[in-house]
């Protein structure tokens, strides 16, 4: 892995996957099992782990469907993602994702994933992640 900085190894990072459901099933199913079934088991594993921040960003085709045809006008050379949701995690160190993974209780939180995931089409990020407007008011700019 690339060095870093220590100010950076202070700093949460940001950990992000992209989902696409398992074809077959419906976005509405596919969000719904993710948000009744799984989150439940999965948020004790991230107490655990002192996960800072847990967001799911669902990206239905009511949106981006209309988008799609918005931006083939706009600006055609733009592609509107076609995933059904990205999971945004904050933690507290890279390692946490490792720790995270090989933890027999998360090992069982997702053990029915490949009845509802595509894994091998998931995308995944990881860095920092930096607000510069929040509520209208502008932060982090150098003075």
């Amino acid at each position: 892995m690339a060095e870093s900085t220590k100010q950076q190894e202070d700093r949460p990072v940001r950990f992000t996957l992209t989902h696409y459901r398992k074809e077959g099933t419906t976005h509405e199913d596919f969000m719904k099992w993710i948000v009744e079934v799984h989150l439940p088991k999965a948020i004790p594993v991230f107490q655990k782990h002192g996960v800072i921040g847990y967001a799911l960003f669902d990206t239905p085709a009511a949106f981006n469907d209309p988008l799609r045809e918005q931006m083939a006008v706009v600006n055609p050379t733009w592609e509107v993602a076609d995933y059904d949701c990205i999971i945004e995690y904050t933690l507290p160190s890279i390692q946490t994702i490792g720790n995270i993974m090989q933890d027999p209780q998360w090992i069982e939180a997702v053990a029915d994933q490949k009845d509802w995931v595509q894994i091998p089409k998931a995308l995944l990020s990881l860095g920092y992640h930096t607000q510069y407007v929040s509520e209208g008011k502008v932060l982090n700019l150098p003075q």
